[in-house]
C-alpha cells in the first residue's frame, strides 16, 4: 500500500521525489528483469586467451597451438603465413562467434582483411592429427588363474587390480581359464594392472575418466560428462581401493579432449578410430575394432567435421589507437548440424604478429527458431526428470 498511497506517510515535501524514485525503480527491475530473459533465452558464452599470461587459470581457450603440434605460439608471436589453433568446448546452439584480436604496439599491424578466421565444429580430441591405421590386432590375452585375472603379454604375467579391472581391458567371454602350471612356466611380476586407458570410473563422489597415464580425472558435472560424448553405461563402479589405486587428475570441463583409448565412430564414412598418444588412429583391424568395441561404446562422429569451415577475415576497429584490435563475426549455421560442443579457432595472417589477446564469444540469434529451441530443451529436461504423462 505504501507504493501507491504514499501521502498517509510520506512528507509532502518528499512526495515528488519517492514518485520519481519509484518510477526508476520499476524500470530498473523491469529492465533487469527483461535482460536476464534475454540471456536465458539467448546465451552466449565468451572465451579467451591472455598471450602475455599464459599459464593463469583464467585463459577458457585452450593453449594454442602451432602447426607442428607444439605451445610455440603461447606467447602470442604468430609467424607469417602459419597457423595458430586453439578452441573452445561450448554447451548449446549458437549463430555467430565474434573473435577480438589484440595486439602488441611492436606487432605487425595487418592490412584488413590479412588476417583470417577459420572455425570447425566436434570433440576435440577427433580434431587430432591423425596417426597410421591400425591393422593388426593386440597379442595380449586375458587369463584367470585360480580365480584371479592376469594380462598374459609378450610371455609375461602381470595380475590385474581386481575383476572389474580386467574387464575394462577384456570381455569375460575372452578371459581364458588356465591352470596353475602356467604360474611356474610364467612367474607373476608384481606390478598390477589397473584399469583400460578411456575407462570411465564412479564413486560416491562422480564420474572419472582414466587416461593414457592411468590417472583418473573427475568430469566436473553431468551436462560435462554427456557433452564430451561419453556414455553412461560404460560406467563402471569401484570401490575406494581400486579407485586410488589410479593417480587423480585435473578435472574435466567443457574444454577437455576425450582420453587415450576413446573410440570415435564415424556416421558418414562408417569408419572407426582410437585416440592413442596424442593422434588419432583409424581402425583397419576387424579382430582390433572388436576387441575395443567389446568394452567400450564409440562416440558417434562426423568425418565432415573435419572439411566444413566456416570463416571471416578480421577488420581493424576504428577506435583502437593504443593497442591494434582486430575483430569480425562468423556465421555458424553450416556448423549447428554437426555433432560435439568443441570449436576449433584456427588463425592465420599475412603478417607476423605479436598479440596481447585472443577472444572468441559465440552468441544465439534472437529469432523465432532459437526461440523454439530453447523451449524444446525445457521440454526435453522437464520429460527426462519428470517421465512424460501416459
Amino acid at each position: 500500500m505504501i507504493l501507491f498511497r504514499p501521502a498517509t506517510i510520506v512528507p509532502e515535501r518528499f512526495r515528488t521525489p519517492y514518485r520519481i524514485f519509484r518510477v526508476l525503480l520499476f524500470v530498473s527491475f523491469l529492465g533487469a528483469g527483461t535482460l536476464f530473459a534475454y540471456d536465458t533465452l539467448f546465451p552466449s558464452q565468451s572465451f579467451s586467451f591472455s598471450f602475455i599470461n599464459p599459464d593463469t587459470e583464467k585463459n577458457t581457450l585452450t593453449d594454442p597451438l602451432a602447426p607442428d603440434g607444439t605451445d610455440s605460439m603461447r606467447k602470442g608471436r604468430i609467424p607469417a603465413e602459419e597457423t595458430l589453433r586453439t578452441s573452445a568446448g561450448t554447451v548449446g546452439s549458437f549463430s555467430s562467434a565474434h573473435v577480438e584480436l589484440v595486439l602488441r604496439k611492436d606487432s605487425g599491424i595487418p592490412k584488413d582483411g590479412d588476417v583470417r578466421i577459420t572455425l570447425r565444429k566436434s570433440f576435440r580430441s577427433f580434431f587430432l592429427p591423425q596417426g597410421d591405421p591400425i591393422t593388426v590386432a593386440s597379442k595380449d590375452r586375458g587369463v584367470t588363474v585360480n580365480g584371479v585375472p592376469y594380462l598374459f603379454s609378450a610371455d609375461t604375467l602381470q595380475p590385474f587390480l581386481s575383476d572389474r579391472a580386467a574387464l575394462s581391458h577384456f570381455p569375460k567371454e575372452k578371459l581364458v581359464t588356465a591352470n596353475k602350471e602356467l604360474l611356474a612356466m610364467f612367474p607373476p611380476k608384481d606390478t598390477k594392472i589397473g584399469f583400460r586407458e578411456g575407462s570411465l570410473l564412479s564413486d560416491t563422489q562422480g564420474v572419472y575418466a582414466v587416461d593414457g597415464s592411468g590417472i583418473a580425472h573427475p568430469i566436473g558435472s553431468t551436462q560435462i560428462f554427456e557433452s564430451l560424448g561419453f556414455h553412461w553405461n560404460d560406467v563402471i563402479p569401484v570401490n575406494e581401493e581400486e579407485l586410488g589405486f589410479q593417480k587423480r587428475g585435473k578435472i574435466m570441463l567443457f574444454d577437455a579432449a576425450q582420453p587415450d583409448g576413446t573410440v570415435f565412430h564415424d556416421t558418414v564414412s562408417g569408419g572407426y578410430s582410437v585416440v592413442r598418444n596424442g593422434k588419432r588412429l583409424p581402425i583397419e583391424n576387424r579382430e582390433a575394432l572388436d576387441a575395443l568395441l567389446s568394452v567400450t561404446t564409440p562416440i558417434e562422429v562426423s568425418g565432415n567435421s573435419l572439411s566444413i569451415t566456416t570463416t571471416c577475415t578480421m577488420k581493424r576497429d576504428s577506435f583502437s589507437f593504443q593497442y591494434p584490435t582486430y575483430s569480425c563475426d562468423v556465421p555458424l549455421d553450416t556448423l549447428k548440424a554437426l555433432p560435439g560442443g568443441s570449436f576449433e579457432v584456427a588463425l592465420q595472417s599475412k603478417e607476423e604478429l605479436h598479440a596481447i589477446s585472443l577472444q572468441t564469444t559465440f552468441q544465439t540469434k534472437p529469432d523465432r527458431g532459437n526461440l523454439g529451441l530453447f523451449m524444446n530443451q525445457i521440454r526435453d529436461r522437464f520429460s527426462t526428470a519428470y517421465g512424460k504423462k501416459q
